[in-house]
């Protein structure tokens, strides 16, 4: 089974109406005993950042190896900051880190522990979606080569990079889910921001990007040290 994509780029976006004709068409239906329980990629379920890292000093953005567990504790836009890449390049950056992803992909795994956590989600009866700035097929690949993409329902790319609260409200909206119902699981502050501003509830994981520390400061619905407590977390 394929998961369906769904670009969520602003300027698609403005056409609201057809993109929710076209969601309601293909999306699975949720019942009203269903929970949606979006994810984040990098950093949550794959372990992305050495890949970042190595793309940001290929483009010539230097840093200490001291300055990585300082990152931590940083928005991802306090890191973009401190390495100098001006905010216009930010959407040509992306559009390269894409490309490198997938050349890199071969190296990038799952989280440990991440992979039997979905499995027993959707076998509660969990309907899962990925909202990323990734790119589809660089999700898509990796997920099927790991076995997990069965799974997914939907795959969400979007390209703001500095939030996701506007494509997650588009999201529920568009399936129909009650915002108690609405999860999403992430591993930098600005996800917790994101659910928070969609009015949906979160789950912040400290395996990801950022610390955790940085996460509790954004008190978060729920806080989670390994992805086998998510079971538990959202019954």
């Amino acid at each position: 089974m394929m998961a369906q994509e769904v670009s969520l780029d602003e300027n698609i976006c403005q056409k609201d109406s057809a993109i929710m004709v076209d969601m309601k068409s293909e999306c699975k239906p949720i019942t009203m005993s269903q929970k949606l329980v979006l994810f984040d990629f990098d950093g949550t379920i794959v372990d992305s950042f050495p890949v970042f890292l190595s793309f940001a000093s290929r483009e010539g953005y230097l840093f200490d190896e001291g300055e990585v567990g300082v990152f931590r504790d940083l928005s991802m836009k306090q890191v973009i900051d401190k390495l100098g890449i001006p905010a216009w390049k930010i959407p040509f950056f992306a559009k390269k880190f894409q490309h490198y992803f997938k050349k890199a992909s071969a190296d990038v795994r799952l989280v440990d522990g991440i992979g039997e956590a979905i499995r027993q989600l959707h076998e509660e009866g969990c309907i899962l979606g990925i909202v990323t700035s990734n790119s589809k097929s660089n999700v898509e690949a990796i997920l099927e080569r790991e076995g997990v993409l069965f799974f997914f329902d939907h795959v969400f790319s979007e390209w703001n990079v500095f939030g996701k609260a506007g494509p997650l409200k588009r999201i529920t909206r568009y399936l129909d889910v009650a915002e108690n119902e609405a999860w999403y699981i992430g591993d930098e502050a600005r996800d917790v921001e994101a659910a928070r501003e969609a009015g949906i509830q979160s789950i912040a994981v400290t395996w990801g990007f950022n610390s955790e520390s940085a996460l509790r400061a954004m008190r978060p619905t729920f806080l989670a040290s390994h992805p086998d407590e998510l079971s538990t977390l959202l019954r």
